[in-house]
Formats: structure tokens, sequence, C-alpha cells
């Protein structure tokens, strides 16, 4: 399915919440990049259109709703970069980075991550740059889920193979039982008592 393409009001809307990962309305509003002054209403609206194209979700955190966009920066920029380069600079894009660094001033330290980043295979340049991250905010919590579940499994597989040596103990409990047979002995010394009566009603008699 076709990413929706967000007008230029709805990029804006979307690079603060790129920048912030969730925001309220009035958050959105403070951080629109053009500075210009709108109604509350307006970014509201906005928000509700993102929504309805699927480019931003919302969550309830008490009275109000936080905002977050579905898409990456890299997902959504990118399509209008390749439509830019294809139309306008009949698909140069060393012109294109031309144009850019032409127009914007860089630091030196931006200026050395442009240039690692065209060292890179295509395709790799993108994946790690800032503003690429999933803003989804329970993704981090469930990735931090995952991994304390795989550390923890070994720990329990190590227990179970432990159980056995129990079982073993077990198996001594039947030494208890010939222990009991040797009881009747007692019994057999009991009824030897009889002949010694026999033996006394003897010597009266005599």
């Amino acid at each position: 399915m076709k990413t929706p393409r967000p007008s230029h009001l709805e990029l804006q809307v979307l690079s603060v919440l790129w920048t912030a990962g969730e925001a309220t309305v009035h958050e959105v509003l403070a951080g629109m990049p053009d500075g210009k002054r709108r109604a509350y209403t307006t970014v509201l609206s906005v928000l509700q259109h993102l929504e309805g194209k699927g480019l931003v979700r919302k969550t309830a955190s008490g009275k109000q709703n936080l905002y977050f966009a579905t898409k990456t920066r890299g997902v959504m920029v990118g399509s209008v970069i390749r439509d830019l380069v294809v139309r306008v600079f009949n698909g140069r894009a060393a012109e294109f980075v031309q144009q850019i660094l032409s127009e914007v001033s860089l630091t030196p330290g931006e200026a050395r991550a442009a240039a690692g980043m065209l060292l890179r295979p295509r395709g790799r340049a993108v994946s790690f740059a800032a503003g690429n991250k999933p803003t989804n905010p329970y993704s981090k919590t469930m990735a931090v889920k995952k991994k304390a579940a795989k550390k923890a499994a070994p720990a329990k597989k190590a227990a179970v193979k432990k159980a056995p040596a129990k079982k073993a103990a077990v198996k001594k409990a039947p030494a208890k039982k010939a222990a009991v047979k040797k009881a009747p002995a007692k019994k057999a010394a009991v009824k030897k008592a009889p002949a010694k009566k026999a033996a006394k009603k003897a010597a009266k008699k005599a």
C-alpha cells in the first residue's frame, strides 16, 4: 500500500512528533518549525487528518491525548527526495546534494557525519540516521522485555535439568520397608512365653 503524501503543514506537524517522540496538541503548536502563529484548532485539525491517513496515532494520558507518528522520517521524506531527484534534477543525485549543501550551513560535526553517510553502501546511510528510529513510545519497552525474557530462559532450563536428582533420593525409600519386615521376630519371641508357664505347672505337680 502506497504511503499517503502529507502536505507542507502536515510535514511540519510530523517533524515536531519525530523530534519529540510524542506530544500534545499544545506542544505541537509551540514547536512548529516555521514559528507562525496558529490556532489550537488548526493544529488539532491537522493531527486529525494525519490520523485519518494512518500517519499519526494517539494515546490517552489523563485528560489529554498524546500523538505520535506511525512512519519514520526516513520513510516519509525518502519518497519526496526521490521524486525531487527525478523530476527536478533529472535523476542526478549529486546535483541534488550540492544544491542542499549550498542552501544550508553545516557544523564541522554535521559535515563529517554527512561525508561518512556518502561513503556508506546505498540503503544503509539512511537507516541509522537521526529521526529514522520508530517513534512509537511502546516499541522500546517491548524490545527491553524481549531481551530480558531471552536472558532468563536458559536459567530456567538449567533448574529443570537438576530436578532428577530428587527422584534418585526417593528411590532409596524402600530400604525402610525392609526394616519393617524384621518386626515379626518379636512376635516369635512372645510365642515362646507359654513354654515357661508349662514348666512351672510341672514343678508344682512334682
